[in-house]
C-alpha cells in the first residue's frame, strides 16, 4: 500500500509542471478587477480607466478615462474603477466618486452614462448584468439589489446576512447567484426574484474572498486557507488546504480543474477536481491576486494588485 502511495505521489509530481504566461498585458494603473466576455478582457484600474483588450493577441481595443475626483483631503485624484462587466457592446462599471461614495456607469458606443450617482449613497462593491435591462448590485453592507435600467429603480433588495459582503457569482444562465461574506457561509438565491434557495456552510469558517458558480458547483477561496467546492444539490463539499490565504479562485467550464491563488509567491495552482491532485503551477503574478477566470479548459486569465494582466495557456 505504501509503495502504491509513493508511486502515486511521484506520478503527480512528474505530471505537474510550472507554466509561465502566454501573454502579459500592461494596464494603465493597478488592476482592481477584470471580466472576460466573448474573448474580450475588461479591466478597471486605479488610474480611473476602463480598458478593453483582445484576449487572442493581448492587443488594446479601447480605453475610457473617468474625470478626476476630490479625495478626503481635497486633492484631485484618479477614481478607482472597482467592478466591470459587459453585455453585447455595452459596458458596466462601478467608479469611485468624491468623499468615498461610488457611482454606477453604463457605457454605450464609448459614451459613459451615470445610472446611479453619488447622491444615492449606495456604497456599491460589485455589479453584473443579469440581462440587457437588469443589473445585480452588491453593496458593502451585504445588501444585494436588482436594478431595472429602463425604470431607473430597484426591483428587489435583500440582505443574505449581516456580515460584510465579499463577492458574488452568477451561474452560466444568470438565473442563480452565490454570494459570500465574512461569515464563511454562501447564500444562494434566485437572481430575478431574490428568493433564497439555500445556504451552503461548513466548508469555510472565515471570510470567503471569491466565489465561482458553474454547473451546480460553487467554488470558494477563503481567508482560512481553505479551497472549498460545494455541490449545490446535496450541500456536501470537497476541501483543499493551502499554505496561505486564498485570495482568488475559479472553476474550469467542464469542472475538470479548479484554480487557486495558492501561496505567498502569488502562484496559481491548478487542481484536478476529481482527484484533488496538483496539475500545474502558474508563475508570473508579482502581487496579490484578485481575479482568476477560465476562458476555456486550456486558457485562463488572471489579474493582481498591480498593472499586469496575464493570459495563460494550459498544455
Amino acid at each position: 500500500m505504501r509503495y502504491l502511495l509513493f508511486i502515486s505521489v511521484c506520478m503527480s509530481m512528474l505530471l505537474s509542471a510550472e507554466l509561465t504566461p502566454k501573454s502579459i498585458i500592461h494596464a494603465s494603473g493597478n488592476v482592481q478587477q477584470i471580466a472576460l466576455v466573448e474573448g474580450k478582457i475588461i479591466a478597471g484600474t486605479s488610474a480611473g480607466t476602463l480598458e478593453l483588450f483582445k484576449m487572442e493577441d493581448a492587443s488594446k481595443l479601447s480605453q475610457i478615462t473617468f474625470p478626476s475626483i476630490k479625495d478626503f483631503t481635497g486633492d484631485e485624484v484618479a477614481p478607482k474603477v472597482f467592478s466591470v462587466d459587459m453585455l453585447g457592446k455595452t459596458l458596466l462599471c462601478v467608479v469611485q466618486a468624491s468623499n468615498g461614495s461610488r457611482e454606477l456607469y453604463l457605457i454605450e458606443e464609448g459614451k459613459p452614462k451615470v445610472l446611479i450617482d453619488a447622491h444615492a449613497n449606495l456604497f456599491i462593491s460589485k455589479a453584473k448584468f443579469v440581462d440587457k435591462n437588469r443589473i445585480l448590485i452588491a453593496l458593502l453592507s451585504n445588501e444585494l439589489l436588482l436594478w431595472d435600467i429602463e425604470a431607473g429603480k430597484e426591483i428587489y433588495r435583500i440582505q443574505p446576512s449581516t456580515s460584510h459582503f465579499s463577492d458574488f457569482a452568477l451561474n452560466e444562465t444568470k438565473t442563480m447567484v452565490a454570494s459570500s461574506s465574512e461569515s464563511g457561509e454562501i447564500s444562494v438565491f434566485d437572481a430575478l426574484s431574490g428568493k433564497m434557495i439555500t445556504v451552503l456552510k461548513g466548508g469555510n469558517v472565515d471570510n470567503v474572498y471569491k466565489v465561482d458558480f458553474k454547473k451546480g458547483k460553487v467554488l470558494c477561496a477563503g481567508q482560512d486557507r481553505r479551497g472549498i467546492v460545494y455541490d449545490l444539490k446535496s450541500g456536501s463539499f470537497e476541501r483543499i488546504d493551502a499554505p496561505f490565504l486564498l485570495y482568488a479562485g475559479a472553476l474550469s467550464p467542464s469542472l475538470t480543474l479548479g484554480a487557486y491563488a495558492f501561496n505567498e509567491q502569488n502562484d496559481i495552482v491548478l487542481f484536478d477536481l476529481a482527484t484533488k491532485t496538483k496539475v500545474h503551477t502558474l508563475k508570473g503574478q508579482k502581487s496579490t491576486l484578485n481575479t482568476i477566470i477560465f476562458a476555456s479548459e486550456r486558457e485562463l486569465v488572471s489579474a493582481s494588485d498591480d498593472q499586469f494582466i496575464m493570459i495563460w495557456r494550459i498544455p
